[in-house]
């Protein structure tokens, strides 16, 4: 069956109106608990607003994308730091986590400082790309800002036909969960946290020189007496020849 070219022309127009329309998409969470070894300090969580409901906006290529990553990241991190800590206190404010007092030793932050994302069109590779960089801001239990720790996640995924929702949906969510396992095995490490441990690092001992046994004194040790020399001794010199007496000289003939 043949296609007539206005069908084709109507097709292609409706084509080019979607690519110039909008992108809507909500993140997922895929970030698993991880397998760490809590801290044994309780701290308390404050998620602001501006991350609970962080929606990416940005237009490109006459299309306008909206990509809601709230919700994910919420849930995502709230797990995250339940396996991290030995225990989680959610706050609604900085001063309300430094009201609680007790055995709170810090106040955790986080935010998004940066989302973008590549898509095949932008690189020329049948790829979706997408790069989140957040930051972890801690603050001491009196609502003293104590320190603060970016780390970014990457996530990419191949593109599947003409969708470009799907790919890029499962490209965020790689980004997040690469993010996610960045702070479980890195947090531990920063200077940061280690002033949220109970107690330091117990130092390396220096070497002990073992004492000497109590009880009978060890007897000292002898002096050291100087080998015998191994060359033979010189021969004695020969004694000098005794005075031999000096031979008459004959009679002269008359």
């Amino acid at each position: 069956m043949s296609v007539s070219p206005v069908r084709l022309l109507a097709v292609a127009a409706l084509l080019s109106l979607a690519a110039c329309g909008s992108v809507k998409l909500v993140a997922r969470t895929n970030i698993p608990a991880p397998l760490v070894t809590r801290i044994p300090v309780a701290v308390a969580l404050y998620m602001p607003k501006e991350f609970s409901g962080y929606v990416h906006k940005e237009k490109r290529w006459s299309t306008d994308w909206n990509i809601d990553l709230g919700k994910a990241q919420s849930d995502g991190l709230t797990r995250l730091f339940g396996a991290m800590f030995e225990r989680v206190v959610d706050v609604d404010s900085i001063n309300a986590g430094a009201q609680l007092g007790g055995d709170i030793r810090a106040i955790l932050e986080p935010s998004v400082e940066e989302y973008a994302f590549v898509t095949p069109r932008d690189a020329g590779s049948p790829f979706y790309a997408v790069s989140i960089k957040y930051r972890v801001n801690v603050y001491a239990p009196d609502g003293r800002l104590a320190d603060s720790w970016g780390f970014t996640g990457y996530g990419t995924w191949p593109s599947e036909g003409l969708s470009n929702t799907v790919p890029l949906t499962e490209a965020t969510a790689l980004a997040m969960r690469d993010a996610g396992a960045k702070l479980a095995v890195e947090f531990r490490d920063q200077a940061v946290v280690r002033g949220l441990l109970p107690d330091a690092a117990p130092a390396t001992p220096a070497a002990v020189t073992e004492p000497a046994p109590t009880g009978t004194p060890a007897p000292a040790a002898p002096a050291e007496v100087p080998a015998p020399s191994k060359e033979e001794p010189a021969p004695p010199a020969p004694p000098p020849p005794k005075d031999q007496p000096t031979p008459a000289a004959p009679p002269t003939s008359i």
